[in-house]
């Protein structure tokens, strides 16, 4: 399944084919329940902190899989001429930040002014 661009989609990680089980998983076992992603992607991680080593190896080499997968698409992929240049457009300024600066400096001349007077 690739992209609307063509571009082969990207490799994923032993982690992300873990997670990906245990979806499918949690699917099969409760298939009307709606998932709070927050509260199952916590205790996927718990679940992958321990495994064992030897556990974890199923995932590995799937992913090593999908990365010589991802090499063999990329290699054949050729780009559409005139497509991105790669370069972002400039970023504007933050100008919230610069009104919290104005603020502060005002409220610092003001307590200046007062304490003067007060003085």
């Amino acid at each position: 399944m690739g992209r609307k661009d063509g571009k082969p989609r990207g490799r994923m990680s032993s982690y992300a084919f873990f997670v990906q089980t245990c979806r499918e998983e949690h699917k099969k076992k409760c298939p009307d329940e709606n998932v709070v992603f927050a509260e199952f992607t916590k205790k996927c991680a718990q679940k992958w902190k321990e495994m064992s080593a030897k556990e974890k190896r199923r995932f590995e080499e799937m992913a090593e899989r999908d990365k010589s997968r991802y090499e063999k698409d990329m290699a054949n992929y050729d780009p559409p001429a005139g497509g991105a240049t790669g370069k972002r457009k400039p970023r504007k300024p933050n100008l919230s930040l610069k009104k919290v600066m104005k603020m502060m400096m005002k409220r610092k001349k003001m307590m200046k002014m007062m304490t003067s007077k007060n003085q």
